[in-house]
């Protein structure tokens, strides 16, 4: 098989994509999808990383909040 030379600057970068693939032997399309696959995962999750919010509340506030609540529902069900 006779490789053509690297594809030129000029062409876009699909074009020059599609033709690294296509030179590639039969599984190795494959192993580089999932590798792509991979790095797209992680860069989504670091997107989803950098839009939480630092928590700024304690997990005991967060109980004495639900505590309260239970016993304002408690004691207005056996008000009735």
């Amino acid at each position: 098989m006779i490789m053509e030379a690297v594809p030129e600057k000029r062409k876009g970068r699909t074009q020059r994509i599609n033709f690294y693939v296509s030179a590639l032997k039969h599984s190795q399309p494959e192993a580089l999808e999932n590798g792509l696959k991979i790095m797209y995962l992680r860069a989504m999750a670091q997107n989803l990383d950098k839009s939480v919010l630092d928590n700024d509340i304690t997990m005991q506030e967060i109980v004495d909040e639900v505590n309260m609540v239970r016993k304002r529902r408690y004691e207005k069900q056996n008000r009735l």
